[in-house]
């Protein structure tokens, strides 16, 4: 029996949180790396992406990127626009790097670089994969796990 508990209690909560919970919108990825290297390895992440970079906060380790177009859903009828942020820190000598992301339609909406912050919806795990939310979920999360050596986790953060 204590087995069992043992099991419950040390297993069970690794397989839960091992994929993102519904409604997770903030990606965390831990990383031994110093944060001038996690910087740079995310930088190249998004550049890799096809994204181009519209903030690199060297004194605060924040990137910004610029507004990427993507086509999702059935046969590729539907359009986004997908613009992602990490934000690195320091805790207990590892980089935390914090990604999230922002996502409108635009099919839905016209926007151009200065309204799209207004206008756009915060990117989380909800909705069908082909959906606008469910699209913009995994391009994220497929941008986050090229990120090597480093551990994931999902949150839902207010």
């Amino acid at each position: 029996m204590k087995k069992l508990v043992l099991f419950i209690l040390v297993i069970f909560p690794v397989l839960v949180f091992a994929q993102a919970p519904k409604k997770a919108n903030t990606i965390i990825i831990v990383t031994s790396d110093s944060d001038d290297v996690a910087f740079k390895k995310m930088g190249r992440i998004f550049i890799n992406e096809g994204f181009e970079m519209q903030t690199l906060d060297k004194d605060f380790y924040m990137l910004v990127t610029k507004i990427k177009n993507y086509n999702y859903g059935m046969m590729g009828a539907g359009k986004i626009g997908i613009k992602l942020t990490a934000q690195i820190d320091i805790q207990d000598e590892e980089s935390m790097i914090t990604v999230t992301g922002k996502v409108i339609s635009s099919q839905i909406s016209s926007y151009t670089d200065e309204s799209f912050d207004s206008n756009a919806i915060t990117i989380e795990n909800v909705g069908g994969k082909s959906s606008i939310s469910g699209a913009s979920w995994r391009i994220m999360n497929e941008i986050a796990q090229k990120y090597n050596d480093g551990k994931i986790s999902y949150f839902v953060k207010q």
